[in-house]
């Protein structure tokens, strides 16, 4: 089922704090990335997944053809997903290839790997997250192998997490979180939920509420 353009708001204005305790309270463990994670310029971004995998390569320093090609393919709206796989080091892209993203409507950029080009990064309309940056090409060091088929990236719970394409990927000022797309409804629908509990909760506190008693009112805190 795909899911609306409300919904994707409604999960965005909720956060990913909010989203990873509603995975708690469905008693399954949040999918969040790596905690390395950072804002190379800004975030708050929400969309489907469009990954993209690469591994360690030497050769020679030709061009990436299918990295590029991953790139002019993207649909609008998607968050484009680099699995950096072993990679060390080198950047997975940098200012051209984060200009053609954004030129194609990209919602955003999660990066397991490094990116380079930061200070033009920084002037883009187009949030990335990254784990590291680092001036060295990938060219003739690392390539890309495929692209929207499932991924592992790096995880903060536990050392790998699995991306679908199409899965929703969340990113905000307190990290990454991954929705598989088949729980997305459910998820949406209990955020919104939440999202109400937790505000009168912030509204009682705010009154003077004692935080036992808004415990026993509203279930967590």
């Amino acid at each position: 089922m795909k899911i609306t353009d409300a919904r994707l708001q409604l999960l965005l204005d909720a956060g990913t704090a909010v989203i990873a305790d509603v995975f708690d309270a469905m008693r399954m463990e949040p999918p969040v990335l790596d905690t390395a994670l950072f804002p190379v310029n800004r975030t708050g971004f929400i969309g489907p997944a469009y990954t993209i995998a690469g591994e360690t390569h030497t050769g020679p320093a030709t061009g990436d053809r299918a990295k590029l090609s991953a790139i002019d393919e993207m649909p609008p709206g998607v968050v484009a997903l680099w699995a950096g796989g072993d990679i060390r080091g080198v950047c997975c892209f940098g200012d051209l290839l984060a200009t053609a993203m954004q030129a194609r409507g990209c919602a955003g950029v999660v990066v397991d790997g490094g990116v380079r080009d930061v200070a033009y990064l920084r002037r883009l309309d187009l949030p990335v997250v990254a784990r590291y940056r680092t001036p060295a090409q990938a060219i003739g060091r690392w390539r890309v192998v495929s692209r929207q088929e499932p991924v592992r990236v790096r995880g903060a719970l536990r050392d790998w997490v699995t991306v679908h394409p199409g899965d929703l990927i969340a990113a905000d000022e307190d990290g990454v979180v991954v929705i598989p797309a088949g729980l997305a409804a459910e998820v949406a629908e209990r955020v919104q939920a939440w999202t109400a509990s937790e505000s009168g909760a912030r509204e009682d506190i705010r009154r003077g509420m004692p935080l036992l008693k808004a415990l026993d009112r509203y279930g967590h805190l």
